[in-house]
């Protein structure tokens, strides 16, 4: 796999590349780390024959926004991929844009997680490319796709510098967890000190907001009786419905993706509690 510490050393690494291929499967070290990279990849087929850095900007940030009408992104749950999300991107898969010759692109996160029914329907799809329609997968495993997905892709394989979370910050970020039910509508006036202290450092951020990920999947995990590990599983959040943590789970990754962004990390952690509390019925009626 070739190393990648940064972002400009990944358009420096994907600059090299004169010609797209319709289907890319990305072998990465993780899927959380490397989602915001194959963003950027994502960023640079769309953009590649546009010449109005205006348009440039907008589309960029539109997709720094996850509010890009061309980039359509599956939901990365960590218990697999279900059939209405395979249907809605079967039929994204099958329209055009509405910018003269946009080109659009779908990013499948954990691609491996995909039954074998629903990775022969995408596979239809990379066997007969439709014109301007890019597909970019992900994977931590690559053995466990088929052979025929692999085979009509471009591999890219990379590693990603992964932070190690230490037991201090899973616990401190299980306490937030906690503290956001039970405080519930109150804890928007409640002063997290882990977090009031991230504020001037987005990467620090992200990581927390990458445990919040970890926390939240596991817990979902268990809840399936899928693999999980125990260290990042939430009591208190266990009690909710499969679909209230799931809800937690989409919140958490869409907020995330948003901190490499222009937002205000301090209205971005407000929106977080808010949004939470109102999945898990917590706000005052």
């Amino acid at each position: 796999m070739a190393r990648i510490n940064n972002l400009n050393e990944f358009k420096t690494n994907t600059s090299k590349i004169t010609s797209f291929s319709h289907a890319y499967l990305f072998s990465v070290n993780s899927l959380n780390v490397a989602f915001t990279y194959v963003k950027e990849f994502a960023k640079q087929i769309i953009c590649e024959n546009i010449k109005d850095e205006g348009e440039i900007e907008d589309i960029s940030y539109k997709i720094d926004n996850n509010c890009f009408d061309d980039l359509y992104i599956v939901n990365p749950s960590t218990i697999g991929i279900n059939t209405e999300e395979i249907n809605k991107l079967l039929i994204y898969m099958e329209t055009k844009s509405i910018r003269e010759n946009g080109r659009r692109v779908y990013i499948i996160y954990g691609f491996e997680r995909l039954s074998r029914d629903v990775s022969n329907k995408i596979l239809k799809f990379l066997e007969e490319p439709s014109e301007n329609i890019y597909a970019l997968l992900m994977t931590e495993n690559l053995e466990k796709i088929l052979p025929t997905i692999v085979s009509r892709c471009h591999i890219l394989n990379y590693t990603f510098p992964v932070e190690e979370c230490n037991l201090e910050d899973i616990r401190v970020l299980n306490s937030f967890i906690d503290d956001l039910i039970l405080k519930k509508e109150k804890m928007i006036a409640y002063e997290f000190d882990y977090f009031r202290d991230l504020l001037q450092d987005r990467m620090k951020f992200y990581n927390a907001f990458q445990i919040l990920e970890n926390i939240v999947s596991n817990t979902l995990n268990k809840k399936y009786g899928c693999e999980y590990n125990e260290s990042y599983v939430n009591v208190s959040l266990f009690e909710y419905s499969k679909d209230e943590i799931v809800k937690v789970l989409d919140i958490t990754n869409q907020l995330k993706c948003l901190i490499n962004g222009n937002i205000n990390l301090n209205l971005l952690i407000d929106r977080y509690i808010i949004e939470v509390t109102e999945v898990l019925g917590l706000c005052k009626k």
